[in-house]
């Protein structure tokens, strides 16, 4: 079962927002040890007071992190090209609607479920359901223009808009064909430094019902003007083995040069700013793509070969997990599939790069013996020899799911970067629970892997609390946890650290080899809206989430007001 048949559900159980004290983010960068993949840059992080040591290296801050500096802040789905980036604290304690903003809903089909129109109508006739609010995985995108901070989501409502995240106000909107599940990716022009019509904002929507799979129209995934929703190119998503031509990937663009996967299972990477006619519409010039459909072993998936799940840059080459069963590794320029790790299962979570070099990959409970988890991998390796742990996850018959997870995971290294606090790594499960756990510390028991391999390393379980149905991503952000999901609750939880393993928690290894007692406490819950698929992001003391009872809301307290801030320029 696929996200895109979410559903808006009533579970009995809450479902969690969670968050991490703000012990404080610390202030330098860890010297990581030499990886034979070079990761990523490493983004500073919330200036905040730490109660542990950290050593102060003078960087500069790039304007993604920096709340004074205009730029891109969220730009993509879990914030960047490593999937790692959340947002800047503070991380809100106390959970009031600042605003919300009516998304609505619109139609969709080919769900395989009873349609919701007026019976006899031509939308029921079609199978057409109505869906409301924003789903999976509907992260917004933030931006600071002039001093102001500005949203843009996509919505079930089928538009995409760009919203002033101060007060909530629809600045405009661009209509899709069919409802929008994916979060956008701002990104810009690299040739037109200063020009305010710098920025584009592309995303995916299913693929417009009624149309059939075999209409040659069919070109979801597309790109507007940040200043004005004007659309500026449409992508064609191709007719192939796969039973969906939708787009509920997101993303990323480097240097003008944009990656980006479709349900089709073709993977592309463009140039976002070079276009040819198509159809009488733009469409953007193919550097190079590859189609990633598996081979023989996914017979049993029939047409759920679907590429759901965003990419994702570690080093020099980009990883997407594949509704065929793989995790594949292709170099960044000719996408050549450079490594395939298999796993059989059906992936939808997205993959997420570390500091030091590693991937975590989601498996869901579907086409495995086993069950569905969390698995660590080093890609430094090769593919048969790259699994680190595996942490399986519990079975449990829910919606259309059997288990495993169908979220993606988040990290705590863009918030560690001096290394002081034990490396974590947070998901939610469809067994109802969301988990923390240590990304380096081994419980020292073995497990079951997804197809019953015997004797996987598994990590040690720093929290786990029941929270309901979730598909939600959880994010950390300085030292809290917010996740949300099925149970129609967002709880925020705080994360303590004490050194030397004193105090309550669990005791965990830093890299640098110091001994920290962790432990976990919620701290905020908002108990209104409805069920919760999109995943949050947080700027300075604001969490901003859409919901399936129609709804984006602004949550935290309103007597906030934030500390660094810089005079609005004329």
């Amino acid at each position: 079962m696929n996200p895109r048949t979410s559903l808006a559900l009533k579970v009995t159980g809450a479902v969690l927002l969670v968050a991490a004290s703000a012990a404080g983010v610390l202030v330098g960068l860890r010297n990581a040890a030499p990886a034979r993949i070079s990761p990523p840059l490493v983004r500073p992080v919330t200036p905040m007071p730490s109660l542990l040591p950290t050593i102060t290296i003078e960087l500069p801050q790039p304007p993604g992190s920096d709340p004074t500096a205009d730029g891109i802040k969220v730009a993509t789905f879990l914030g960047n090209e490593a999937r790692r980036f959340y947002g800047v604290g503070p991380v809100p304690e106390k959970l009031e609607v600042i605003w919300k903003l009516n998304i609505g809903g619109g139609t969709t089909g080919g769900t395989g479920k009873k349609s919701t129109e007026p019976s006899g109508s031509p939308a029921a006739k079609a199978g057409l359901v109505k869906w409301y609010g924003t789903g999976w995985t509907g992260q917004p995108a933030l931006v600071r223009e002039n001093g102001k901070l500005y949203l843009v989501v996509g919505g079930f409502d089928h538009n995409l808009v760009k919203i002033d995240a101060a007060t909530g106000k629809e600045l405009w909107s661009y209509e899709y064909p069919d409802v929008i599940k994916g979060s956008p990716t701002v990104f810009e022009d690299p040739n037109a430094p200063g020009d305010p019509s710098r920025y584009v904002v592309m995303v995916g929507s299913r693929r417009g019902f009624p149309s059939s799979m075999s209409a040659p129209e069919i070109a979801p995934y597309r790109a507007v003007s940040y200043a004005t929703g004007e659309e500026l190119w449409r992508l064609p998503v191709p007719r192939t083995k796969s039973y969906s031509r939708d787009a509920d990937g997101s993303g990323f663009v480097i240097g003008g040069t944009a990656w980006v996967g479709v349900e089709s299972g073709n993977m592309y990477r463009l140039d976002p700013f070079s276009t040819v006619d198509w159809k009488g519409f733009r469409t953007p010039k193919i550097l190079s793509e590859t189609l990633l459909l598996g081979d023989k072993r996914a017979a049993s998936h029939g047409g759920n070969l679907v590429l759901e799940a965003s990419p994702t840059l570690l080093g020099d080459r980009v990883y997407a997990a594949s509704g065929a069963g793989h995790v594949y590794g292709m170099n960044k320029d000719t996408l050549a599939i450079e490594w395939d790790y298999f796993i059989g299962s059906d992936m939808d979570g997205t993959p997420v790069a570390t500091t030091d070099g590693y991937l975590f990959a989601e498996v869901e409970k579907q086409y495995i013996k086993g069950k569905g988890g969390l698995l660590k991998l080093d890609p430094r390796r090769p593919a048969k020899d790259a699994l680190v742990w595996y942490f399986p996850t519990g079975d449990r018959n829910f919606a259309d799911w059997l288990g495993g997870i169908i979220g993606s995971c988040s990290v705590n290294d863009e918030y560690n970067s001096d290394g002081s606090r034990p490396a974590l790594v947070a998901c939610t499960a469809i067994d109802g629970n969301l988990y923390v756990l240590s990304q380096d510390n081994l419980s020292g028991d073995l497990v079951a892997g997804p197809n019953l391999e015997k004797g996987l390393p598994t990590p040690k379980v720093v929290f786990k609390e029941s929270i309901g149905g979730a598909i939600s991503t959880p994010i950390m952000v300085d030292d809290y946890v917010i996740a949300a999901g099925y149970g129609n609750v967002v709880n925020v939880y705080r994360i303590t650290y004490m050194p030397d393993g004193d105090g309550p928690g669990v005791a965990l290894k830093t890299r640098a080899g110091k001994t920290v007692s962790v432990s976990i406490k919620r701290v905020a819950r908002f108990t209104g809206g409805g069920s919760y698929e999109s995943t949050p992001i947080v700027w300075q003391g604001r969490i901003y989430i859409g919901s399936r009872d129609g709804y984006l809301y602004c949550l935290g307290d309103p007597d906030y007001v934030p500390k660094a801030t810089a005079p609005e320029q004329p």
